[in-house]
């Protein structure tokens, strides 16, 4: 009986293995094009960036504005106001995640809509001072066609929509 546990232990770690290896070497870096997301400048309002605190640890990857669908999976409010969003992206728009988002944030793309909440973070309040939309109250398990600057995170490592323009629910 202990044979056959150790057995079964044995393919379970290797199969988790192969899969995570499969998926990391599968999965651009963040310097990489991204050819498969839409893109937009019309949909993407550049005025928001004077709300972001410190963008500079936002480092914007190739267009600066995409349009990915998919699914709100988890919902956070931010110290800084943000909303912090765990969003599945559809098949299609995977290649837009990194080995961080993989690993860190459970392989979902981040999204962050600014200034949505009480600001508790004090290097964030004077950015968020004038802010005056949009609003968005997204839905866990709800499907959108999101618009937003395609960031890389310098701080976590990981990609983002961030400021996010536009959240459109679809079927």
């Amino acid at each position: 009986m202990k044979q056959i546990r150790a057995i079964v232990f044995v393919l379970l770690v290797g199969c988790c293995s192969f899969f995570v290896t499969y998926r990391l070497s599968h999965t651009p870096q963040a310097s990489e094009p991204q050819a498969s997301s839409q893109t937009s400048d019309q949909q993407c309002d550049a005025t928001l960036w004077q709300y972001v605190y410190h963008p500079a640890r936002l480092e914007v990857l190739g267009d600066p504005c995409i349009s990915v669908t998919g699914s709100v999976e988890e919902i956070r409010k931010e110290a800084d106001g943000d909303l912090h969003i765990l969003f599945h992206l559809d098949q299609q728009f995977e290649s837009l995640l990194n080995e961080k988002n993989i690993l860190k944030q459970y392989g979902d793309l981040i999204l962050e809509p600014i200034c949505q909440g009480t600001v508790r973070q004090a290097d964030a309040t004077e950015p968020c001072s004038g802010y005056n939309g949009p609003y968005f109250e997204p839905q866990i398990g709800q499907r959108y066609l999101v618009s937003g600057t395609y960031v890389h995170d310098i701080d976590h490592g990981w990609n983002e929509l961030h400021p996010v323009t536009s959240m459109q629910p679809i079927q």
